[in-house]
């Protein structure tokens, strides 16, 4: 029976040195950079005896400032469950130019007829909620960590398409605006460094590559930096 005491005794004993050694959560905030490729060009496509090609000359990205925070939970020194919160928001707006060639391939006497369109994205808002693993290297004072997540993202623009003639023929510039407001799928996988300030605090830098199915195109990349809280350490 004492022995048994003994060993209990000792296996507690070592259980709290661990969780002196590890902290049991982490919280992260500080400031977040996006840069968002609003609008994708469309592929070009081939339906029946009409061929579409579509080329553009630009791409609507656009710099977007913002936050973002997470909680970990640390289920061991390597391994943690991060649930990740980010928002971005700009007051400009970024356009994209978009040129589509129709060719009727069964009709000799037909032109080909060119249409052209401007997509211009203002005063976007985006925010995503999402989650996954972290598995991270403690290495004295600095922990590189890589993570996977998956979750959601919403979007809130206002989109304007502009219609700018057909073909060789003189016709009005048409003009379409509309609010997007769309939450869809989104997923990113990044890394970064805590970087130890103090037993407790550490310091931050983390880049990540999103992308999503939320009205907009679907290759953004984000750099946070900021501050790390380590609870129950």
């Amino acid at each position: 029976m004492r022995s048994i005491s003994t060993i209990v005794l000792f296996m507690l004993c070592n259980l709290a040195v661990f969780g002196q050694d590890t902290p049991k959560a982490e919280i992260f905030a500080g400031y977040s950079y996006g840069n968002y490729e609003l609008f994708s060009v469309p592929p070009s496509t081939l339906t029946s005896n009409i061929t579409t090609t579509v080329s553009s000359t630009s791409s609507a990205r656009l710099g977007l400032n913002g936050w973002n925070s997470s909680a970990a939970v640390k289920l061991n020194r390597w391994f943690s469950f991060v649930t990740d919160f980010s928002g971005y928001y700009s007051a400009s707006s970024a356009a994209a130019t978009t040129t589509a060639t129709v060719t009727v391939s069964l009709c000799s006497a037909c032109k080909t007829e060119t249409s052209t369109s401007v997509n211009t994205f203002s005063r976007p808002k985006i925010h995503n909620f999402i989650f996954g693993p972290q598995f991270s290297y403690p290495a004295g004072k600095v922990r590189p960590f890589a993570q996977f997540l998956v979750g959601g993202e919403h979007v809130d623009t206002t989109r304007t398409m502009q219609i700018i003639g057909l073909g060789g023929f003189t016709r009005p510039t048409i003009v379409e605006s509309q609010h997007v407001a769309q939450t869809g799928f989104a997923m990113a996988f990044g890394g970064g460094a805590d970087f130890s300030i103090k037993h407790n605090l550490a310091w931050r830098l983390q880049a990540d590559y999103l992308t999503s199915e939320a009205g907009l195109a679907q290759n953004h990349v984000r750099i946070s930096t900021g501050i790390v809280c380590r609870l129950g350490g």
